[in-house]
């Protein structure tokens, strides 16, 4: 059976087009985007991250992604105060041959005491340009990166239905000597230490300042995004109240060096 030409046009024509199909006419296949792993955790304040998104297979023209960011984090400002400066805007440029890219941002040191851990998490949402396709697989379409918070607050509560009228402080030496002296929130004395040496001691000094009845006292800690947990516990005694403090050896005082042990903190009385 003979065919007409016009219909061997046609049916070369089809045959072309399904040849071509999802490929946006550069000649290959269409790329798959994902994230090449989907969690990790780094120490807060260890500075610049990658979150790596790959292609299976190079394209000859850019590939555009958006992507989205969220979390129970503080952003960094222009003075760098906060948790995360982010350095990859979206969307995130794959260039022409290349199979990766990369979103950057930083982790930042800093003071606070987060109750809850950290997460950022990052969700790429579509493809603006390119001859590419995000994954079907909703978890690789999703990375969660953790902060390890590296903060513990140091709190002592003391009787104070025995003692109304006393005052009892709580001071950290660190090992520059800068003195951490504590403030009253809610009824008991805090100290918020940062970044605590494993390889360093400090010297803790719990205060009884003011009073004219004896005293029992309690010293808890604990690491950011944990219970608290007991340390010490202590007594001063009538008349051993004393405005005039001394690290070294101020009259009704006690002092402890404060070790780090993996993530305990350990009082050793001196």
């Amino acid at each position: 059976m003979k065919y007409p030409s016009y219909a061997i046009i046609i049916c070369l024509f089809l045959f072309s087009c399904q040849d071509d199909e999802d490929t946006n006419n550069f000649g290959l296949p269409a790329s798959l985007v994902r994230f090449s792993a989907t969690e990790a955790s780094s120490v807060e304040g260890s500075g610049f991250q990658q979150v790596r998104v790959s292609l299976d297979h190079p394209q000859e023209g850019k590939t555009l992604v958006n992507f989205a960011v969220e979390g129970n984090f503080a952003l960094a400002d222009a003075q760098q105060s906060g948790d995360v400066r982010f350095i990859t805007p979206s969307p995130l440029v794959i260039e022409a041959g290349e199979t990766e890219a990369f979103i950057e941002f930083e982790l930042l040191e800093d003071l606070e005491f987060e109750v809850e851990p950290e997460t950022i998490t990052f969700t790429l949402n579509d493809i603006l340009e390119g001859n590419a396709r995000l994954s079907t697989i909703a978890s690789e379409r999703i990375y969660r990166h953790t902060i390890q918070e590296n903060e513990y607050e140091l709190s002592l509560e003391w009787d104070q239905s025995e003692a109304a009228s006393s005052n009892v402080e709580l001071v950290v030496e660190l090992p520059n000597n800068a003195l951490l002296i504590s403030d009253s929130p809610e009824g008991f004395e805090k100290v918020i230490l940062n970044n605590v040496d494993e390889n360093a001691s400090y010297l803790v000094t719990v205060w009884y300042y003011q009073g004219e009845a004896p005293v029992n006292y309690e010293l808890f800690y604990r690491k950011a995004g944990s219970k608290a947990l007991f340390l010490k516990e202590g007594s001063f005694q009538t008349g051993e109240a004393n405005r005039e403090f001394s690290l070294t050896n101020g009259d009704g005082t006690r002092h402890y060096k404060m070790i780090r042990s993996g993530t305990d903190l350990l009082l050793i009385e001196r």
